[in-house]
């Protein structure tokens, strides 16, 4: 039964068969104000529809049953169902499958996994996209009513000539029209029928609208007539017929009158002016007292007419030109000033002048010109905003902020005691807002964005956007570092508020890096990258928060750019090794496989665990030679452990989303698997669950791919993920590791006991593989054997070694089997 909100809130329906989605479906639909039922049948959501007139129903593809399909073209068929929206869930990618839902009737379709956090949000635009669609019906039915009020002739004329339909009388000097009888060749004269039909095979041809006009005389008065040609089917197109001839009769009266003010506008297109120099009389034209804003007698013949008018910043240049070609110091005399208009306003003048004189070179008079240049200036000033001004948010841009920057860096040389500061902000998650709610929604936030910071700025101060989401403030006499926490504190606090972008309601945080600047520095780009780089260690350190620069920050740049340079070049000189850590069977401690760790030993900092340099593998680009190396090692690993009698073992390498995206991917594993010999099903290769969240057609061929080779796949870091878990049906997977969050606290909290029974649960009715890592103490090693946890691996069984460290391991395996 519908609930009370019904009547403010959209309802949705959601029918699935899968009692779990149906819950995570209402908690994300209800989390962004949406009404929710539930129907786990197609049978149970058509008994429904009657009484729940739901806004849209999100149908599940795969049910037991009537399938979604049916329910689908059912809704369609009953009365009022046709334009309500249907966006089906399905984890099928084929085209066939979705062609199917379309053919249905589907409005839109999701695939699985679903990606809740978005859900509501997609679900919301798919209602808008309903309601614009019942508006663009009422308006087709407005145009319709319209159309029918339009006193014009109209026919619907075949591609042969044959007047299909008609409406409404052509007038005089056309003949009658029967519907489907009569010929346009029987209608109108034959010139213009054969015109007219011309035009409809154009229109036909091209689709656009095609325009004919044509005059008749009928008892001696001329007659003119237009007809408008578009295409109204594959065969046929529609004529609508006017009579012009008051038109043309008023047309050709205008084109007369334009012409005439044409040539008087081209005779005073200038104001004009004469100085009589000897009387100081001035004698100004209609046009010039026009350009004012004054009438005939509203100007006198003074020259403080003029003077008096000009702008008090620009009167000494203009007197200074005037005086300067009065003394035969330039040939003619030319200024841009601003001059006082009526309505109180100033506008740009261009003044151009010439002296007359005597025959004895006495100078007795000047005339000119004035021409109002204000369209110019404003045009000019436009493009200096837009040299130096951001185009989306009106904040100064790079130029102009470094511009200032570089002028207060000055200021701290020259003022002692005078300090300024820069806080470069980046804004969190930003890139997820861009590509979930589409970049008009991420332009709005940046807008807002720089609304908000310019409450910050005072007159002195200078807030602007670099680009992307990157914005910097230049506060100026800054007092103290305590005074810009103060300030940085205001600002933070200042984005924890939502944005608020029509329908839709979205949070981002800002990550702010503070340096002060001082004499010490000798240019704005040293002040600006420490402030760029202070603002990584905030977001470093959990985002939403400031950081103030600290040299050490610098080094630790420095670092890390020196890191990423020995990387580079780590491989080639051997510095790479790769440690075992067994995989045990949990009932008898009976080893049953390693996983592969990799370890970089540094001549100079000694070991560095895979946590301090993959991420920067993986953002260069190395992670893929890095990857194939570790692949092919552990693999020829196994290979000599096979040699030498242990056949039971299998190899887990980790995998980086960067490596599977990668061209080529599976075949370089196909290529290592034959060139070692190994066992394909001994090979598992471990990834992320965020990989997998990653639902693209190029991931999921190449696990295909390489599930195809009879390689294994693993999940690691099991749990952690944000994912539907139906995501473990549409990838194949064979085993999942439960990440060691969950067993570190097993013992001592329950609701940990759960998660890994329910894991486990879910693992064994998908008939998967399930693995425990980093199990460290006797008692969660007995918690796991009581829930039936059947293998593990962490430090209570050993820690990741060297491979002649695990030989002794290994050896316990060879004594078993003899």
């Amino acid at each position: 039964m519908k609930t009370q909100h019904r009547a403010e809130l959209p309802l949705i329906l959601v029918v699935d068969d899968d009692p779990a989605i149906r819950v995570l479906a209402r908690v994300a639909l209800e989390k962004e104000g949406l009404a929710v039922e539930e129907a786990e049948s197609g049978e149970g959501a058509l008994s429904l529809l009657a009484s729940l007139k739901p806004d849209l129903i999100l149908l599940d593809v795969m049910m037991p049953g009537m399938d979604g399909f049916s329910v689908c073209e059912k809704v369609r068929q009953i009365p009022g169902g046709d334009r309500l929206p249907i966006c089906m869930m399905t984890g099928l990618e084929d085209t066939e499958s979705i062609h199917r839902a379309y053919q249905a009737g589907a409005t839109d379709f999701i695939t699985k996994p679903i990606n809740w956090l978005i859900l509501g949000y997609r679900v919301r635009y798919i209602l808008r996209a309903s309601r614009a669609f019942d508006e663009v019906y009422r308006a087709e039915s407005k145009s319709r009513a319209i159309l029918g009020a339009i006193p014009d002739a109209m026919m619907r004329i075949s591609s042969e000539g044959i007047v299909l339909e008609s409406r409404g009388a052509l007038g005089a000097g056309l003949s009658p029209i029967e519907d489907g009888i009569s010929a346009v060749y029987e209608v109108m004269p034959a010139q213009f029928a054969r015109e007219l039909m011309q035009q409809v095979g154009e229109s036909l041809k091209t689709g656009r609208v095609q325009i004919l006009e044509f005059g008749q005389v009928l008892e001696g008065k001329p007659i003119e007539w237009e007809i408008r040609t578009v295409r109204s089917g594959d065969d046929e197109a529609l004529s609508i017929i006017r009579d012009i001839t008051e038109r043309k009769k008023t047309e050709k009266a205008l084109k007369e009158s334009e012409e005439r003010y044409a040539l008087a506008s081209l005779a005073a297109n200038d104001g004009l002016w004469d100085w009589d120099l000897l009387t100081k009389e001035f004698h100004f034209s209609s046009r010039w007292k026009r350009l004012l804003g004054f009438g005939e007698d509203e100007i006198g013949n003074g020259v403080d007419e003029w003077f008096n008018r000009i702008h008090p910043l620009d009167v000494d240049q203009v007197k200074l030109e005037i005086n300067s070609h009065i003394d035969g110091l330039s040939s003619h005399f030319e200024n841009e000033h601003r001059m006082l208009h009526k309505d109180g306003d100033y506008r740009w003048m261009l003044s151009r002048g010439i002296a007359v004189r005597d025959q004895s070179g006495r100078i007795h008079r000047m005339a000119g010109s004035q021409t109002d240049i204000s369209a110019r200036k404003r045009a000019e000033e436009q493009l200096l905003h837009d040299a130096f001004y951001d185009a989306l948010t009106g904040l100064p841009n790079r130029a102009l902020f470094m511009d200032r920057l570089g002028n207060a860096l000055k200021r701290t040389k020259r003022v002692q005691g005078y300090t300024c500061a820069v806080f470069f902000l980046d804004l969190d998650r930003f890139k997820v807002i861009n590509d979930s709610l589409g970049h008009a929604v991420g332009d709005a936030v940046l807008v807002e964005t720089a609304r908000r910071l310019e409450k910050f700025i005072r007159q002195s101060d200078t807030a602007a956007r670099l680009g992307g989401d990157e914005f910097v403030m230049l506060f100026e006499n800054i007092r103290d570092v305590e005074s810009a926490r103060m300030l940085a504190e205001r600002i933070r606090h200042a984005f924890t508020s939502p944005f608020y972008l029509g329908d839709a309601e979205v949070f981002s945080t800002a990550s702010i890096g503070i340096a002060l600047g001082s004499s010490d520095y000798s240019n704005a780009e040293d002040l600006l990258r420490d402030a760029d780089i202070t603002m990584y260690q905030a977001k470093a350190l959990g985002r939403g928060r400031y950081e103030l620069f600290d040299p050490s920050m610098r080094l630790q740049a420095v670092a890390l750019l020196h890191l990423e340079t020995d990387l580079r070049a780590a491989l080639e000189r051997g510095e790479f090794q790769i440690h075992y850590q067994p995989i045990v069977a949990l009932k008898d401690n009976r080893i049953t496989g390693m996983e592969a760790l990799l370890r970089w030993q540094h001549p100079q900092r000694g070991c560095i665990f895979p946590l301090d340099f993959i991420p920067l593998a993986e953002e260069t680009g190395l992670i893929v030679p890095i990857g194939e190396w570790v692949l092919r090692m552990a693999c020829s690993q196994l290979r000599a452990w096979y040699d030498e009698g242990i056949e039971s073992l299998h190899m887990a390498v980790n995998i980086s989303g960067v490596q599977l995206r990668s061209p080529g991917f599976a075949d370089m594993v196909k290529t290592v698997i034959g060139e070692t010999g190994i066992r394909p099903e001994c090979l598992e290769l471990e990834l992320t669950e965020t990989i997998l969240m990653d639902h693209s057609k190029t991931t999921v061929d190449e696990l295909l791919r390489l599930k195809s080779l009879g390689v294994h796949i693993s999940i690691d870091d099991f749990g952690t993920g944000y994912s539907s878990l139906n995501y473990l049906q549409s990838f194949p997977v064979d085993t999942l590791k439960i990440d060691r969050s969950f067993i570190d606290k097993l013992v001592s909290n329950g609701e940990q006991e759960k998660i890994v029974g329910t894991i486990l649960s879910l693992g064994k009715s998908l008939g998967l593989d399930v693995v425990a890592e980093g199990i460290e103490t006797a008692e969660q090693l007995t918690k796991l054997k009581t829930i039936d946890c059947r293998k593990g691996q962490g430090f209570f069984f050993s820690k990741p070694m060297e491979e002649k460290a695990v030989r002794p391991l290994l050896a316990s395996l060879l004594r078993k089997k003899r």
